[in-house]
C-alpha cells in the first residue's frame, strides 16, 4: 500500500514553545539489579510487571531510531536503564551508536555495579561521559538505600572510569534520611576521585508511592549546606552542557544540582525519552507517549517515525506538573 504524506511545514524537533530537542536518552531495559528505595523498593518489587524480552527493543531497532534523530538534528544520546550495565552486549550498542553520524556524545547513567570491569571497554566503544549514582559512602546505609548494593564496588567503577579517561558525575538523590548529614562529603569525595559531584532533588514518580515531600531536601537547602562547609556558590551558567543540572563553582571546584521540583528548568528542557519497549516520552512529568516499536515492527518506513516523533514534539507541554498530579509511571522504567 503506497502512503502519501503531506510535507512538514516546521522544524520536527522544535516544540510549540520554541524549545529545539537536541538529547534524546534512551533506556534500554527496565531491570535492575539494585531495588532503591526511592526508585523500586524491594517491598513493591511484586507489583511490577518488568517487559518481555521480546517487547524490548532490539540494538538495531536502536540504532535505526537514533539515526533518524540524528538526521533530525540530535547530537546527544544517554543511555540509560533500569540498569544499562546490565543489558548483555551494552558495549556493542555503545559502538553502534557512536559511529551513528551526527551524533557528537553518547553517554550513560549506571549505579556503577559492574562499572570496574566495563569502564574501559565502553571508552573505548566511544562513550565519553558516565553519572554514576551514589547516594551515601557510608557501607550499612547504602545497602539498606540499594536493596543489594556495595559501595565499595561502586568507588571502584568510580576510579576506573576515571582512570579510563570518562568524564565522570556523580548522582545523588538528595533525601534527608539517606544523606541529609553527607552532602559535603560526598562532595568532598567525588573532588577527590577526579568526578563531579551533583544532588537531585527527589521526584514523586510512580503516583507518588514512593514520594514523600517532607523526605526530600531542596536545592535552595542543598547549596545552604554547601556554602556552610566550602563558602559561596558562585553560579557557572557557561557549564550547561545541555542537561537539566545547574553548576555552581565553589573554592575552584564544581558542583551541579537538579532542581526538578523546586526550581525547575522547564523553560528550556531540549529532551525526550524512549522507554526500553519504544514508547516515546515529550516529559518526564507526564504519562502520555508514542510508540516507536508498532511502527518498527510493522513495516513503517522512516519518514512514518519523522512524523510520529514530529507528533510527540508537538504534544510537549511547557512544564510538567509533578506537584498536582504526579505520573503514574516508574522511574525504573525511565532512567530519570
Amino acid at each position: 500500500m503506497t502512503r502519501l504524506y503531506l510535507p512538514l511545514l516546521r522544524d520536527p524537533l522544535v516544540d510549540p514553545f520554541a524549545r529545539t530537542i537536541r538529547y534524546l536518552r534512551v533506556s534500554v531495559t527496565d531491570r535492575c539489579n539494585y531495588r532503591c528505595s526511592y526508585c523500586m523498593p524491594e517491598a513493591l518489587e511484586d507489583q511490577m510487571v518488568f517487559s518481555p524480552r521480546s517487547a524490548v527493543l532490539t540494538f538495531e531497532e536502536i540504532e535505526r531510531v537514533v539515526t533518524v534523530f540524528a538526521r533530525l538534528g540530535v547530537r546527544k544520546v544517554r543511555l540509560t536503564g533500569g540498569e544499562p550495565t546490565i543489558r548483555k552486549g551494552i558495549v556493542d550498542l555503545v559502538k553502534k551508536v557512536a559511529n551513528i553520524g551526527g551524533i557528537e556524545q553518547v553517554v550513560m547513567t549506571t549505579n556503577g555495579h559492574l562499572l570496574a570491569e566495563l569502564a574501559q571497554p565502553l571508552r573505548d566503544a566511544g562513550l565519553s561521559s558516565i553519572n554514576v549514582s551514589l547516594d551515601t559512602l557510608d557501607a550499612e546505609r547504602f545497602r539498606r538505600v540499594t536493596g543489594r548494593g556495595d559501595v565499595t564496588r561502586v568507588l571502584a567503577g568510580i576510579d576506573a572510569a576515571v582512570a579510563a579517561g570518562l568524564r565522570v558525575k556523580t548522582n545523588a538523590v538528595a533525601i534527608e534520611e539517606i544523606n541529609g548529614d553527607e552532602l559535603a562529603a560526598l562532595c568532598t569525595d567525588a573532588w577527590a576521585r577526579g568526578a563531579e559531584p551533583r544532588f537531585i532533588e527527589h521526584m514523586p514518580m510512580s503516583d507518588g508511592a514512593l514520594y514523600d515531600a517532607g523526605r526530600g531536601i531542596s536545592s535552595a537547602a542543598i547549596r545552604r549546606a554547601l556554602e556552610a562547609a566550602f563558602g559561596a556558590l558562585v553560579p557557572a551558567e557557561a557549564a550547561r552542557d545541555g542537561g537539566p543540572a545547574r553548576y555552581w563553582d565553589v573554592a575552584g571546584r564544581r558542583v551541579g544540582i537538579i532542581s526538578a521540583m523546586t526550581e525547575h528548568f522547564c523553560d528550556d528542557c531540549n529532551r525526550l525519552r524512549l522507554t526500553a519497549t519504544g514508547d516515546l516520552h515529550a516529559c518526564l512529568g507526564h504519562d502520555d507517549a508514542t510508540s516507536l516499536r508498532d511502527i518498527l515492527r510493522t513495516g513503517g518506513s522512516d519518514d512514518d517515525l519523522v512524523r510520529a516523533i514530529s507528533a510527540s514534539v508537538s504534544g510537549k507541554r511547557a512544564g510538567h506538573v509533578f506537584a498536582e498530579k504526579p505520573p503514574t509511571k516508574h522511574m525504573i522504567g525511565m532512567g530519570g
